[in-house]
């Protein structure tokens, strides 16, 4: 069941992952697609293809009349629901920290500990 309707205000949101130097960004998978270009772009639902391609819904994302901080390379597009968060939510924060959460050094570099005995 879709989750959004027409008029919704929704802010691009695409699957975040590391690169080979282990920052944090947009999924290898999906940096060269045209969906990556709108990461983070907020824009208004126009129009919804329930059986979009593949039997996919598309969401037609109308970036106009918000002001957005990522330069959107046109005015609107399709997207799937699953790249797409609630306007007024943030998006979903991913942990991909291999080490649960222990400090892990870069390649190359040592960590020391510091005792506190004199």
């Amino acid at each position: 069941m879709a989750s959004f309707a027409e008029g919704d205000i929704v802010t691009v949101s695409l699957p975040k992952g590391p690169n080979k130097r282990g920052v944090i960004g947009i999924h290898v998978m999906f940096t060269t697609s045209q969906e990556a270009r709108f990461d983070g772009a907020t824009g208004t639902i126009v129009g919804i293809n329930p059986k979009g391609p593949y039997g996919i819904p598309l969401y037609h994302v109308d970036f106009r009349d918000h002001e957005n901080r990522v330069a959107v390379p046109w005015q609107s597009h399709w997207f799937r629901e699953t790249w797409m968060v609630r306007g007024d939510e943030p998006a979903p924060a991913v942990s991909t920290d291999p080490t649960g959460g222990v400090p892990v050094a870069a390649s190359g570099q040592g960590t020391t500990t510091v005792s506190g005995s004199s």
